[in-house]
Parts: structure tokens; C-alpha cells; sequence
């Protein structure tokens, strides 16, 4: 399972972050729900900062409600289901 999330800030620029499963994985421990329970634009920017967080290779980032403050706009991708039927099938 992989979600693109195009993100517009304030400043006109954008950005998109790709979620993967270990940033839906943070999601369902922060938020004590299964991935079933997904949904919400509080959810959309969660997996999106997840993404940000680890895309930034261990640069300082701004936090969740700080990077949330910045944002005008977001886009969501299609999902893309066959990643996990993909990962399935290689672990068998």
C-alpha cells in the first residue's frame, strides 16, 4: 500500500510524499485504530508528515502542528493496493 500526498504550503510552494506502509504503521500506533479506520484530513497529514519525516534522512523537521500551520492546500494520489498483494506474495 503506498498513498501519494501532494502537499501546497503558504508559500505557494509544493511538495508530494509518498506514505508507506511503515507511515501508516506509525499511524495505527499513535492513534490506537486499525488502518480500516483511516480517514480524515488530520490522517491525510499524519502519514504525509510520517513521509516528510523519513524522506528527510535525519535532518531537523518541524512537528506535526507546527508543518500542519503551513499548508493551504493538500492532493491525494490514487491508491496503489497491488504494493501490499506484491510484498504477500514475496513473503511466500
Amino acid at each position: 500500500m503506498k498513498k501519494s500526498i501532494t502537499i501546497t504550503y503558504a508559500s505557494g510552494d509544493q511538495a508530494t510524499y509518498i506514505a508507506y506502509p511503515p507511515d501508516f504503521a506509525k499511524w495505527e500506533m499513535a492513534n490506537k485504530k486499525s488502518i480500516t479506520e483511516f480517514s480524515g484530513m488530520y490522517d491525510l497529514l499524519f502519514v504525509a508528515h510520517s513521509a516528510m519525516k523519513r524522506e528527510a534522512g535525519g535532518k531537523p523537521t518541524k512537528s506535526l502542528e507546527i508543518w500542519m500551520e503551513s499548508i493551504v492546500d493538500i492532493e491525494v494520489g490514487t491508491d496503489s493496493p497491488k504494493a501490499i498483494s506484491e510484498e504477500v506474495s514475496a513473503d511466500s
